[in-house]
């Protein structure tokens, strides 16, 4: 299947907080990361209630990506809440934008990173790209249930939820059933579950979540490990002196 052509659009200086080269080199056999364009000239928003945060509408967030053209999905993502509070939203027809804005306090607590909360709302917005078949108009709310079941297509009305489907988000059997549907391309459903499997902390951060939960077991394991590395050193260092 061609890959889509997909391009980021940063709003504001979200990059003080998202690495958006990680996002930029992630490869996919389903998508491309084409782009990477910046807004920063950004209207006062039109909401005044007295606090310092800073809040758009849909509209107001539609009007600030009005000249972005792309072919495929634009992207937009940026550290402003939404004034209905979500953390995603369809702006135009083939624009969404999601909010990270307080996200990183909720991902904090399992160690999930900002990159990989985009890299997986990028899988979402493709699989439904692709399912309703480059129409975003269509009634993609039929694919998101309100239950958590830590699948790629969970609302997460509660923001809380987030933690459960950003790393290694699978596709529940529902919504499953509802794909399969659908017209979709050959090895779709493979290739997709594939890459959000790959979705994860980086293994030396593993490493490290591993030592500080089992601490008594990584010192054994490091007391043996060690100990193997000198009998096997003394073994070769005896082989090669005939000895």
């Amino acid at each position: 299947m061609p890959k889509v052509k997909i391009k980021i659009i940063m709003i504001g200086h979200i990059d003080r907080i998202v690495n958006f080269d990680l996002i930029k080199n992630h490869t996919s056999e389903l998508f491309s990361i084409e782009g990477l364009d910046r807004k920063n000239d950004l209207p006062p928003p039109s909401k005044n209630d007295g606090y310092l945060d800073v809040v758009y509408s849909v509209d107001e967030v539609k009007s600030i990506l009005s000249d972005v053209n792309c072919d495929g999905i634009c992207i937009a993502v940026m550290n402003y809440k939404f004034l209905d509070n979500f953390y995603m939203h369809r702006i135009s027809e083939n624009k969404i934008c999601i909010s990270v804005s307080n996200l990183e306090y909720v991902l904090a607590k399992k160690d999930i990173s900002l990159e990989n909360f985009i890299l997986k709302n990028i899988y979402e917005i493709f699989a439904l790209y692709t399912i309703f078949n480059s129409d975003f108009s269509a009634n993609v709310n039929e694919f998101t249930h309100e239950d958590t079941r830590g699948c790629l297509f969970d609302l997460n009305g509660d923001k809380n939820d987030i933690i459960y489907n950003t790393e290694k988000p699978i596709i529940c059997d529902e919504c499953l059933s509802r794909i399969n549907k659908k017209t979709i391309p050959d090895d779709f459903i493979k290739i997709i579950t594939k890459e959000l499997n790959n979705i994860k902390k980086p293994w030396l951060k593993s490493v490290e979540l591993f030592i500080k939960k089992y601490p008594l077991l990584s010192i054994l394991i490091t007391i043996v490990f060690s100990t193997s590395i000198n009998i096997l050193s003394s073994f070769i260092w005896k082989l090669i002196n005939g000895t």
